[in-house]
């Protein structure tokens, strides 16, 4: 069987680059925000912030999966049968396995510290420190389940799972031959009927709560996401309507998530997270044809950056959590200055771990999914004549 040789998509790079950095200011708002949970929480908290990471909570984690999805066609054209599951077993199992070994533990202990909670039975306040070292604690981890965590790591446990679910359909869809479509604009529109919905009817009764069982919102909200990815990256007619209509997607989801800002008090839960479902694929539909029209260029540095994108979203929590830690009390500097100084800390600590360690020792880049490097990619232009 003769193996396609994977093209690379400059645009698709820098938007899976833009989206895991992005993490840096994600995480450093949580700290900050009025919202109910994130490891640790500052003394002090913003209601400007919680707009913030409620609006790019809606497209930021499907931007994720859709990119996921993109990526898994190139895939199962490059490698085929087992090829495939060992290369996802590589990128996405030894690194979560990594994460909760290394990174995971010290992620729970501070959120104990903090007198707070989230695991598998939901997010509960503790009443007060831990009452153990770090040391003491690490058995308590890895066999009690009430205290054992995966964090940020869900992520990697969906992807997988979405990957097993999805093999036989996307390997029926690269064996039928792609017929000329004409599509337009009302098509691009489309997936907002079933993520709307998603969120309309199940997010009340099956809440957020990332842990895989019970979490069945989420689990088809991104699952669909994952699968737009795929089809997106299948049918160029598709990806050429999504880039012709960008602009016009932007405008409806900023258009929406203002909207929702003004008359959010008068909405109930459920009619909100219909309406952040549908802007939140607008704006996703709005950075897909933004990078296709600005970021299909190969630029320097985009190999480094890209080559970081897994260690970084392993590694991003940890100086948030830590160095946040030492910051949340009272204190006279104000939100502002707190944040700006934890984000500015977080990400060259982040960066300063992946450039000299891990970067540079085979067995850590093996342990934190680093593919070996590849050469720039083709145009967008070139990639979708491929795909007839």
């Amino acid at each position: 069987m003769t193996q396609v040789v994977s093209a690379r998509r400059n645009d698709i790079d820098w938007l899976r680059i833009f989206a895991t950095y992005l993490l840096f200011v994600f995480s450093t708002a949580k700290v900050f925000d009025s919202m109910p949970f994130y490891h640790i929480k500052n003394s002090e908290l913003s209601s400007s912030l919680s707009y913030v990471t409620f609006f790019l909570y809606q497209w930021h984690l499907p931007l994720f999966f859709l990119l996921a999805g993109w990526s898994r066609k190139t895939s199962l054209q490059a490698r085929p049968g087992m090829e495939s599951l060992k290369e996802r077993m590589l990128r996405l199992v030894i690194p979560f396995i990594t994460g909760c070994i290394l990174i995971c533990p010290l992620i729970k202990y501070v959120e104990l510290l903090g007198g707070q909670s989230m695991g598998f039975y939901g997010y509960e306040r503790t009443g007060g420190p831990v009452g153990k070292s770090f040391a003491a604690f690490l058995p308590d981890f890895f066999t009690r389940l009430d205290m054992f965590s995966w964090a940020h790591l869900w992520f990697l446990v969906y992807l997988f799972l979405f990957t097993l679910l999805s093999w036989p359909f996307f390997t029926w869809l690269l064996k039928r031959k792609v017929m000329p479509l004409k599509t337009d604009g009302t098509l691009v529109y489309l997936p907002l009927v079933p993520l709307s919905l998603i969120q309309f009817t199940m997010s009340e009764r099956w809440p957020d709560s990332k842990a895989l069982f019970n979490d069945w919102t989420n689990v088809l909200y991104f699952f669909l996401y994952f699968v737009l990815g795929f089809v997106i990256s299948r049918y160029s007619a598709y990806e050429r309507a999504i880039h012709n209509e960008y602009r016009r997607a932007g405008m409806l989801g900023a258009g929406l998530f203002i909207l929702l800002a003004l008359f959010a008090s008068e909405l109930s839960m459920p009619s909100i997270r219909m309406v952040a479902a549908a802007g939140g694929w607008c704006i996703v539909v709005w950075l897909l044809g933004f990078a296709r029209a600005h970021l299909e260029q190969v630029t320097q540095g985009i190999s480094y950056l890209r080559e970081s994108s897994l260690p970084v979203y392993l590694l991003h929590p940890i100086p948030v959590v830590l160095l946040g830690f030492f910051l949340i009390g009272p204190a006279r500097a104000g939100i502002t200055a707190k944040f700006f100084s934890l984000l500015v800390l977080s990400v060259v600590a982040t960066m300063a771990v992946y450039h000299v360690l891990i970067r540079r020792i085979p067995a850590l880049r093996w342990f934190f999914g680093i593919k070996p490097e590849q050469k720039p990619g083709e145009s967008w232009k070139n990639q979708a004549t491929n795909r007839g």
